[in-house]
């Protein structure tokens, strides 16, 4: 009689081979996946921290520009705190002069509340409030912004 030798299924090494290769695979994406969600979180405070910091400097912006009356109460806050995102930012303003007559430059630095490090910087350099409507001519004619 003749004996047939078929054989079904994989040998115990083809599994642990590719069990291994899996597992590769699988943490790989594991660690792309988290990767992503980290980055998205960071993305998102950076975000938020812009917008807080372009809100200080944007109402220093609109004192500059005379579209709120001097006579109005106008103090320039230094610091702060604001939320934004369900989230408390504090900032910081910094008011320094500048090259130029009556220019000054405003930095606004904005950190999470929880005392994390600053998420967000950003400056802009204005005329001063008191010095007329909010445009000075130069020298050549034009006009400062």
């Amino acid at each position: 009689m003749k004996k047939i030798c078929t054989q079904h299924g994989f040998t115990l090494i083809e599994v642990v081979i590719a069990m291994t290769i899996l597992s590769w695979v699988l943490g790989s994406v594991l660690f792309l996946v988290s990767q992503y969600a980290d980055e998205r979180l960071m993305m998102r405070e950076r975000f938020y921290g812009n917008q807080v910091a372009w809100n200080q400097l944007l109402n220093n912006y609109q004192k500059s520009r005379g579209w709120i009356s001097v006579t109005q109460n106008i103090n320039i806050e230094l610091n702060g705190r604001e939320e934004q995102g369900g989230q408390n930012w504090d900032w910081q303003l910094e008011v320094a002069p500048a090259m130029g007559r009556d220019l000054f430059r405003y930095q606004s630095r904005v950190s999470s509340a929880d005392g994390s490090d600053i998420e967000s910087t950003l400056t802009m350099y204005l005329l001063n409030a008191q010095s007329g409507p909010g445009r000075a001519d130069n020298e050549d004619g034009g006009v400062n912004p």
